[in-house]
């Protein structure tokens, strides 16, 4: 199962590091790859974190996982849809399907450590699932939409808990 938290932005590395705790039951060690992604020394959890404006989501499991959270603005980025498939295009008509694609892929390059604009015109996202190159990817995409934003996340897993420190 994987647990996604939401905290604000400029607690985030606090946050971070109680919430993996509470998960493992131990303080951890977070150390980042060379490309930025960062994880937990030894192992035991993995973890991404996204943040949009004040709002930041945090997603931990015992497998690989992304995560990306993109607060909801009625503008989106029409630019950006031109590296989309056709297909993706025709499904977006407002901005949360916008958001959706966008997360979607977002999460799927955290879950992989590679950075979006890295992958962006060798995705798709549409009818719910991710391709990279045509081929579909074994990953779920699960969506939730909580504090005004669209968030994503992407793992082999797609059990959910939503959780708090309290």
């Amino acid at each position: 199962m994987i647990s996604l938290y939401f905290c604000k932005t400029e607690e985030r590395e606090k946050f971070i590091r109680k919430a993996l705790e509470k998960e493992v039951g131990k303080e951890l060690s977070i150390s980042r790859t060379a490309a930025g992604k960062p994880y937990c020394t030894g192992g035991e959890v993995q973890f991404s974190v996204s943040h949009s404006q004040s709002l930041c989501a945090v997603a931990i499991s015992d497998r690989p996982v992304g995560v990306d959270c993109e607060i909801l603005k009625e503008n989106f980025y029409r630019a950006v849809t031109a590296s989309f498939s056709e297909k993706e295009r025709s499904e977006i008509v407002c901005p949360r399907d916008f958001y959706m694609h966008w997360t979607a892929r977002e999460a799927f390059c955290k879950m992989l450590g590679r950075g979006i604009w890295e992958l962006v015109r060798r995705l798709e996202f549409s009818d719910g699932r991710i391709f990279l190159d045509g081929v579909l990817q074994s990953q779920k995409i699960t969506f939730v939409f909580l504090h005004g934003a669209v968030t994503a996340v992407c793992s082999d897993e797609n059990q959910i808990a939503i959780k708090t420190l309290q």
